[in-house]
């Protein structure tokens, strides 16, 4: 290597990929394959595209099977699970309902605000807790009027309402019942 004499490139080593092309070079041949006789050449792209379109299929109809499967246990398990949910929904109505009553003035709270109010000749004839928990009272009086504006004045007796008022004995059965808040 000289200033006036540049150095020369050798030529860069062939890579393996590339020996490995040249050494089987001499093994195959590249050819066509030869049409079967009374075929016309038609064969191979009939099996093609029939090798095509069984990928797709195999998969639909391995979906269809998995999919079938799925759906037995799915019920399987429904009906297995069907007396649990039943019960579970039961137990759930009956803390709604101890819920409500839990939630609401106990009796003796809201008889002792009623007889605060009661008009002087009005008298509680039955106090009764229905199923639901809500209070039904039945009070007698000779004016219901008045015992209706004595109700109404009060803000704590605001979730009785008058149901029914009924005649008897020369006295009103006014009949009142909880309401939910």
């Amino acid at each position: 290597m000289t200033p006036a004499e540049p150095d020369r490139d050798t030529p860069p080593m062939p890579s393996l990929a590339g020996q490995l092309g040249v050494r089987l070079q001499g093994f195959v041949r590249w050819r066509p394959l030869p049409a079967p006789a009374g075929q016309g050449g038609r064969w191979p792209s009939v099996a093609l595209v029939l090798l095509i379109a069984a990928g797709p299929m195999a998969t639909m109809l391995g979906a269809m099977a998995l999919a079938s499967k799925v759906e037995a246990e799915a019920r399987a398990a429904h009906a297995r699970l069907a007396p649990r949910v039943a019960a579970e929904r039961a137990w759930g109505a009956a803390r709604d309902v101890l819920s409500a009553a839990l939630h609401r003035a106990g009796p003796a709270q809201l008889l002792d605000q009623l007889a605060a109010v009661l008009p002087a000749d009005a008298s509680v004839a039955r106090a009764e807790r229905l199923a639901n928990g809500a209070l039904e009272i039945e009070i007698a009086t000779s004016d219901p009027d008045a015992l209706r504006a004595a109700l109404r004045r009060s803000p704590a007796l605001a979730g009785l309402r008058d149901v029914r008022q009924q005649e008897g004995e020369g006295r009103t059965l006014v009949l009142l019942r909880q309401v939910e808040a």
